[in-house]
């Protein structure tokens, strides 16, 4: 089930960040803070052994994440601006 919501989150995270016209840092930056909730929600609830895998998570998809879309707006930021250069 973890695995599910996580390809899903994902989906829509890409989805949001490749083809969003408005606003799509800010709506893949909320999408990955409920992705990351939700996982540290899980991690409390389950001590021991089995909550290390959430944490796991966490660690290694869910905070690379955050630099995957501050590039994708770095890379529209640079974008937009040299659509309104003169060069």
């Amino acid at each position: 089930m973890t695995t599910l919501i996580l390809a899903l989150f994902t989906a829509a995270m890409i989805g949001v960040v490749m083809f969003g016209k408005k606003h799509e840092i800010l709506i893949a930056s909320i999408i990955n803070a409920v992705l990351l909730a939700g996982l540290v929600t899980a991690f409390s609830l389950n001590p021991g052994p089995d909550g290390l895998f959430y944490m796991a998570l966490v660690f290694y998809f869910v905070i690379p994440m955050y630099g995957v879309i501050a590039l994708f707006g770095a890379m529209k930021k640079s974008r937009v601006k040299k659509e309104n250069s003169l060069v």
